[in-house]
């Protein structure tokens, strides 16, 4: 047993950002809901191998929970869609594995990697479409599916990293010319969103780069561009206007079979909404037929 002067600072916190209740994380460490709520209190504290327990469920260093640290400063610049979210506590979580990863990068030889920038003032359609077809060439891919997207960015040199996340976050992205660029996508989410969210903010490190040194993203009225702009090229890289007029091209303007959507889904690792989404966007189905 721990000693009794000790308390798991910051351990709600954490368990909060990596979207768990105190139910389910008890249950990932073996112990009740109580027991949890006992050691954020303080009014209790675990042993050394439910320590190590609540370390591996929260992807959080044991130091880091018995010491409440989040003042590091790694020089990373973030990105959040919801700036709100990045709060310390999760900046230092995110931040001490970023450092984790480029110190293992550092030993196998390895160069970080930052995507080229192509500033996008405005959302433009076409523009994105060629950004699109560009970025695919970088990845060495052509019209077919990217299967493992994750996988995909990492042999390219970016890094990748999965970790629990709150639900409500998909994902964010950082980076420096020292570290490259990185993308934290949820742990929690299943494998098609976890790849159309790495390229979302794929596309914010090549349209929005500007945006990471202030850290502040200011709000706009409506539907914003640049959500519309990332959104629009994660689903131009996982679907290619060419590939989708190809699979389509006999139900233009018609209701398309749903054993054929499916299909698609299975090929191309892509949920339904961003099929159908694309489809809409490259005008091979109505908005009247999307809503339905």
């Amino acid at each position: 047993m721990m000693s009794e002067h000790v308390k798991l600072l910051s351990l709600n916190k954490y368990r909060e950002l990596s979207g768990l209740t105190q139910e389910a994380l008890g249950n990932r460490v073996g112990v009740t809901r109580q027991t949890i709520a006992a050691w954020e209190r303080g009014d209790s504290v675990p042993s050394l191998t439910q320590l190590f327990g609540l370390s591996k469920a929260l992807g959080v260093p044991v130091d880091l929970l018995m010491q409440g640290k989040n003042d590091f400063e790694s020089g990373l610049m973030f990105r959040a869609d919801d700036p709100a979210v990045l709060v310390p506590e999760l900046r230092f979580v995110l931040s001490t594995q970023a450092l984790d990863y480029a110190s293992l990068e550092r030993l196998l030889g390895e160069v970080p990697v930052l995507p080229e920038t192509r500033p996008l003032e405005s959302y433009d359609f076409s523009t994105v479409e060629r950004i699109a077809r560009e970025v695919r060439d970088w990845l060495g891919v052509e019209e077919g599916p990217l299967h493992d997207v994750l996988a995909l960015l990492e042999d390219k040199g970016l890094k990748i990293i999965v970790h629990p996340l709150p639900g409500e976050i998909s994902g964010l992205s950082a980076y420096t010319e020292e570290f490259g660029g990185v993308i934290f996508v949820n742990q929690n989410h299943p494998a098609e969103r976890q790849y159309f969210t790495a390229l979302h903010e794929l596309a914010h490190l090549i349209l929005h780069r500007k945006e990471y040194a202030s850290g502040l993203i200011s709000k706009v009225k409506g539907i914003d561009p640049r959500e519309k702009a990332a959104n629009h090229l994660a689903g131009a890289l996982l679907l290619p206007q060419e590939t989708m007029e190809r699979e389509l091209r006999g139900y233009k303007g018609r209701w398309i079979p749903e054993p054929l959507l499916r299909d698609i889904k299975r090929r191309y690792w892509v949920s339904m909404r961003t099929m159908l989404m694309r489809a809409a966007d490259l005008g091979l189905v109505s908005r009247q037929q999307l809503g339905k």
